[in-house]
């Protein structure tokens, strides 16, 4: 009977314990949060000022008074604590308790209120309690030299602060010259608790002393909290089981540059993977997982524990939103981003009044004598690949590839033999312009990757170009070709099934003058596409932004071209 009731004890407190600990995991960061945002308000003085201390004076928090310098540096320090436990990096939890209990000490040792610091320390005990719910461990190349840092930095502090208020005791006035209470003047003359008069050399050591401590705390923090970096990367024997995979599931018009060799591959044992970039502390995936669909949640789940062990937020570009159940099971939400244009093939033809102007451009190259050749990446002859590359180069201008989620990022490489080159030539017969497409497998079709042409060339090889490779995917047997993406475009669409919106409809119209947006719709047009719609991937509306910005970096969209007519 008595072990019954033991058993039972322990079962309600495991259970409460498990609801307990995300409650102090959010109170932890809340706090960190509540003190950055009170410091900061403390050196702006006036109302906010006044607002922080009166806050300070009822709840007794770790508030810094002083210099103006002293609360801010203390705020941004707190801020970054707090965005660091968003991470859930245990590390973080860690260094923020372990403040709050020196925070508390030198308040009590300072003849301040007991209970206060009591309530602290008890607090940031139970804080540490919570440390199951931060999981995310440092990078371990960055923690080594964290760990070697650390004592030579302490060495370093402690040693000039101790020599220099020794060889500086009789200007300051210091009557206690042991080793353990200069130490102790060190940190205070750090934070600028002095107790002492500090001019003249004694001012210019104080500097220094906080220079060195402010240069060697930062470097420290940057080791510590370096976002956390693998070498899963797309080759060798990892690429090879990607490419299998692609070959056997890969019928999304994204999923070969899922073959990309910057991205890097985490798997579900052989039978599924998908592929993403680390930029900063968001791991962003690209476009949609590749396996059995039966698969897909259980690989979705296993690289959000993969993300939350290494301190990332998850998110995506290029996902399909059709699959908007498939990530709102494993946690994530979806911004619709905007549509991509595919052709599809067995519908096309130039045929029509629909079609009547494209007709005539197309025709009216042809008459110039402009004609097109087909090639199979594994049969183009090495003379072709090298004029390609020479055109491709001009076009550029000595930018490199960019791209990353519809981007192959290398061109004619012999490890893509399925990839289709569709180069057009000009009445000599000289290359002028190429299409390069990756394939949709199993033999579905193709999407666009990379659309290059000479300088000078006439504006209507672009429409030639796409209007004769779709009729030879099609007598192929090919079912679609798939052209660009077309940022918000449901909000300027004529025929958008979707209530536009006026606000992100204008956006776009403002972007479209630094990027091909509505441009780029404009163009594809005419090629009566229908739209798949793509989405953002984000955990929740506070990472929304940093997942955007990730992603723009990881796209390099300041320098984007692809889709540029």
């Amino acid at each position: 009977m008595a072990r019954t009731r033991e058993a039972t004890a322990n079962g309600a407190a495991s259970r409460y314990l498990r609801t307990a600990y995300p409650v102090m995991a959010w109170l932890a960061v809340c706090y960190a949060l509540t003190l950055g945002i009170l410091n900061i308000s403390q050196a702006l003085g006036s109302r906010l000022g006044a607002f922080a201390s009166g806050v300070e004076h009822h709840l007794h928090l770790a508030t810094w008074q002083g210099p103006a310098a002293l609360p801010v540096i203390l705020g941004a320090f707190m801020l970054f604590l707090a965005y660091e436990m968003w991470l859930r990096k245990r590390a973080a939890l860690f260094v923020f308790c372990g403040f709050l209990i020196a925070q508390a000490a030198a308040d009590m040792s300072r003849g301040m209120t007991q209970r206060a610091g009591v309530v602290t320390v008890c607090l940031a005990v139970a804080l540490l309690l919570a440390a199951p719910r931060f999981p995310a461990r440092p990078d371990p190349r960055s923690y080594r030299r964290f760990k070697a840092a650390l004592p030579v930095f302490c060495a370093v502090f402690f040693g000039y602060g101790v020599l220099g208020l020794y060889l500086l005791r009789f200007q300051v006035g210091l009557r206690d010259h042991g080793v353990y209470a200069l130490a102790y003047r060190s940190v205070a003359v750090t934070v600028g608790e002095t107790g002492v008069a500090m001019h003249g050399w004694a001012m210019a050591f104080r500097v220094s002393l906080t220079a060195v401590a402010v240069i060697g705390f930062a470097s420290l923090l940057g080791m510590l909290f370096r976002p956390y970096r693998d070498s899963d990367r797309a080759e060798g024997e990892r690429l090879g089981r990607a490419r299998e995979l692609v070959r056997r599931h890969g019928s999304d018009s994204l999923a070969y540059f899922n073959l990309r060799h910057d991205k890097s591959l985490f798997f579900l044992g052989e039978e599924a993977f998908l592929a993403y970039r680390v930029v900063g502390d968001v791991a962003v995936m690209s476009g949609d997982p590749v396996g059995p669909e039966a698969l897909l949640p259980e690989l979705l789940a296993r690289f959000r524990e993969y993300c939350l062990a290494r301190g990332w937020r998850m998110g995506g570009i290029g996902a399909n939103g059709n699959l908007a159940g498939l990530y709102e099971s494993a946690g994530l939400k979806a911004f619709p981003l905007g549509e991509e244009a595919v052709v599809h093939l067995q519908r096309f033809s130039l045929e029509g009044r629909a079609m009547r102007k494209l007709r005539q451009s197309v025709n009216k190259m042809g008459r110039m004598g402009y004609t097109m050749e087909f090639m199979f990446n594994a049969g183009i002859p090495a003379h072709v690949r090298r004029e390609l590359t020479r055109i491709s180069s001009d076009w550029r201008g000595g930018r490199d590839e960019t791209g990353f989620s519809m981007g192959l990022g290398r061109l004619l490489a012999p490890e893509d033999p399925d990839c289709l080159l569709s180069l057009a030539y000009d009445g000599d017969m000289n290359p002028v312009g190429f299409l390069y497409l990756v394939p949709m497998y199993p033999g579905l079709g193709y999407s666009l990757d990379i659309h290059r042409y000479m300088p000078g060339t006439p504006g209507s090889l672009n429409e030639f170009m796409i209007a004769r490779t779709a009729l030879f995917l099609k007598s192929k047997g090919y079912g679609e070709l798939s052209l660009h993406f077309l940022a918000l475009s449901q909000h300027y669409r004529e025929d958008s099934p979707l209530e536009p919106s006026r606000l992100w409809a204008f956006a776009a119209g403002k972007l479209d003058r630094i990027f091909p947006i509505v441009s780029s719709y404009r163009f594809d047009r005419k090629f009566l596409p229908g739209y798949t719609p793509r989405v953002l991937l984000h955990q929740s509306a506070a990472d929304l932004l940093l997942v955007a910005f990730s992603v723009m970096f990881a796209e390099s969209a300041m320098q984007l071209k692809r889709g540029q007519t």
